[in-house]
């Protein structure tokens, strides 16, 4: 007797494993979280450091440089543009702003990268809004404008 297919079983499994591979690549590339209990940021206000504690629903996470002319001015329009509290990360850890609704981070070098790695940061200053997890509330998440997350839910995105 002769086979109808023989080789569409391996075509299947080759096109299944690749297409849970892109799944899981862009799900979570397309992602960007931010674990305020893993990760340890210290606020400073008038040159005292304590420990951040996250208490707001949505923050704007804000990085910036303090090497680059002018940034408290574009740091202070950003606190201006938007009701939420404007969460500074200072790429050289040496800037602090002193506006009203903002908060200065401070990070080591280990979550520096990350944050770089995860907010695709390519050029400063550059702002993201965080939202608070439902079920974990010291984690925030930012869903990044490219991909299959935002394809798969799309009802939900389309309303913020």
């Amino acid at each position: 007797m002769k086979k109808c297919c023989p080789g569409f079983p391996i075509a299947f499994i080759v096109v299944f494993v690749v297409g849970a591979f892109l799944y899981y690549y862009y799900s979570f590339s397309s992602v960007a979280e931010v674990d305020f209990k893993n990760n340890s940021f210290y606020a400073t206000n008038n040159q005292k450091m304590f420990l951040f504690e996250p208490k707001d629903k949505e923050y704007k996470m804000c990085f910036f440089s303090s090497y680059v002319p002018k940034w408290q001015e574009a740091l202070e329009l950003e606190s201006k543009k938007t009701k939420l509290t404007v969460l500074a990360v200072d790429l050289y850890q040496q800037g602090e702003s002193y506006a009203s609704n903002v908060i200065n981070l401070k990070v080591s070098s280990e979550v520096m990268l990350s944050l770089v790695h995860k907010f695709e940061l390519k050029a400063i200053p550059r702002c993201f809004i965080i939202k608070q997890d439902k079920e974990n509330l010291i984690l925030y998440r930012h869903l990044k404008s490219s991909g299959i997350y935002k394809i798969l839910n799309f009802k939900q995105t389309q309303g913020e």
